[in-house]
């Protein structure tokens, strides 16, 4: 299992006073196959060769290829927008750097070379800068970088942990989750000036902000006794509801690139694979069954879907 994501969500869980939208059902359904518009590749993290690697598999589940070789525990992979490249990062708990590599395997690359653990890569829609998480001041908070590791400067300087940034598809902000007033709860950050506002007009409790790749809908998880669960809401706050809500943990929803999908992962059949949940109808299948660990999904913008397509 990936231990360097498991210590920062042990950090967040350490509140628990939350509010949670109210449950509605759903349903697996292992054996049904994905809608033909749901196109791109899913990067996701697994153990199933001994150490937390990163991997390629189809919308479907097939095609399962390891992208990265001797490399420390990586996590945590991003896609760029238009889908070439994956941000992610490797190393332990204590000390973790970014990386950057293409979605063939080439052109691997290390960003940041420090003593401090670095988490959580975002790319700016443009491509040009990653917003990223690091405890390099001595608590968890947010910064931002060039692409090649310069320029780096901090916007979000507070107690407590501040960390999970997500870039909103049109720049203008960068969501993250923070505990500084006690609890889970979505913030927001503009990525020039360091001003910051909630991500939504009313509060919202919960951690891994992801924006639909228009920008009109945001999936999160809400904290529970047995993790997390998942909601969605859109962007001015309204039609607020649960889309996951089950006894086990569903953790780090990713949407796919047509926005009628969320991939996730879960312990719910008693170790973690990678999931996908119907949005409109709760339906989740899960896209992997291999023993250890498969979780932290990222699903390929429709910029390189289509491309790969046509």
């Amino acid at each position: 299992m990936a231990l360097a994501a498991g210590v920062l969500v042990c950090t967040a869980l350490g509140c628990t006073s939350t509010t949670s939208p109210d449950p509605e059902p759903s349903s697996r359904q292992p054996t049904a196959p994905p809608p033909a518009s749901q196109a791109g590749l899913i990067a996701f993290v697994s153990d199933r060769e001994g150490v937390d690697a990163l991997y390629l598999m189809d919308a479907d589940g097939s095609g399962v290829r390891r992208l990265t070789e001797e490399l420390p525990a990586v996590s945590h992979p991003a896609w760029s927008a238009d889908g070439r490249r994956l941000a992610f990062n490797a190393g332990s708990s204590r000390a973790s750097d970014i990386y950057l590599i293409s979605a063939d395997g080439s052109g691997l690359a290390q960003i940041t070379r420090d003593a401090a653990a670095n988490f959580y890569p975002s790319w700016s829609p443009d491509g040009r800068r990653l917003a990223f998480s690091s405890n390099r001041d001595g608590d968890w908070d947010i910064f931002v970088m060039d692409v090649d590791g310069s320029n780096v400067r901090q916007l979000v300087n507070s107690p407590g942990l501040d960390d999970k940034p997500q870039w909103s598809p049109d720049g203008s902000r960068i969501g993250f989750a923070t505990t500084r007033s006690g609890f889970p709860e979505l913030r927001a950050v503009d990525p020039d000036t360091g001003v910051e506002e909630p991500l939504l007009p009313q509060p919202v409790r919960g951690i891994n902000p992801a924006w639909t790749v228009d920008g009109s809908r945001l999936a999160y998880n809400v904290v529970t006794s047995a993790g997390f669960d998942i909601a969605v809401v859109a962007a001015d706050g309204t039609g607020h509801r649960s889309v996951v809500a089950e006894s086990a943990s569903e953790e780090r929803p990713r949407w796919s690139p047509d926005g009628r999908s969320l991939a996730y992962y879960s312990d719910a059949d008693g170790s973690w694979d990678v999931y996908v949940v119907d949005v409109a109808t709760g339906h989740s299948r899960a896209l992997t069954q291999a023993p250890g660990f498969d979780g932290q999904p990222a699903w390929q913008p429709v910029a390189a879907a289509v491309n790969r397509s046509g």
